[in-house]
């Protein structure tokens, strides 16, 4: 680090140094609770179990979303603890809760939002979905650095960092966004389709 130059984590702020780390939970939260707003005519029909809809949720957590975690927290370790733990420190097992975690906060969304749906509470739901996308909003601007930034743990606290893009990193990352929105909006469409299955009953 240049002579007296400030370590990057002293001029982001710890709060700002927090801000990145929930951003994937929460986006994968959001996509339980949105498939559970396109799917609210076949969950007040048949419940948040019911087939279709379940099977591709099921499809998009455990198909899409659980192998993107267990990638990023596997090869790019620091990068997915966006530079907050050390990932030596952190046991290799951690990865597999970490890959289920995120899978199951989209299915979490899902069941929790369509008892929400079903109990006449979709008002209180949408506003609850709004104000998770506006946290997630706060954060993403927050941790812009972090997110943006490819390193490994000391080299964060060094300073010693490069663009995203620099790096496979950044291509892998691309390519993630890439597969996760595209599943999203594949099981949107279907969703969507089985509703009007269901409207058409």
């Amino acid at each position: 680090m240049p002579g007296g130059e400030p370590k990057r984590n002293a001029v982001l702020g710890s709060s700002a140094e927090a801000a990145a780390i929930p951003v994937v939970a929460l986006v994968n939260l959001l996509f339980g609770i949105g498939f559970a707003l396109i799917a609210r005519d076949r969950l007040r029909a048949d419940g948040p179990f019911s087939a279709p809809a379940f099977h591709l949720v099921l499809l998009h957590a455990g198909g899409v979303v659980a192998p993107i975690a267990l990638y990023f927290y596997a090869v790019h370790p620091a990068w997915a603890w966006m530079y907050w733990f050390n990932p030596e420190k952190v046991s290799g097992i951690a990865v597999l809760p970490l890959m289920v975690g995120h899978a199951a906060l989209v299915i979490g969304g899902w069941y929790v939002a369509s008892q929400m749906i079903r109990r006449g509470f979709q008002g209180a739901l949408l506003y609850g979905g709004g104000f998770f996308l506006l946290v997630l909003l706060i954060l993403v601007v927050g941790g812009i650095n972090r997110l943006g930034t490819a390193a490994d743990y000391l080299g964060w606290q060094t300073d010693r960092v490069t663009s995203l893009f620099d790096v496979k990193l950044g291509w892998a990352f691309a390519v993630s966004l890439l597969a996760l929105f595209g599943s999203a909006i594949y099981i949107a469409i279907e969703l969507g389709r089985d509703g009007r299955r269901v409207r058409a009953r």
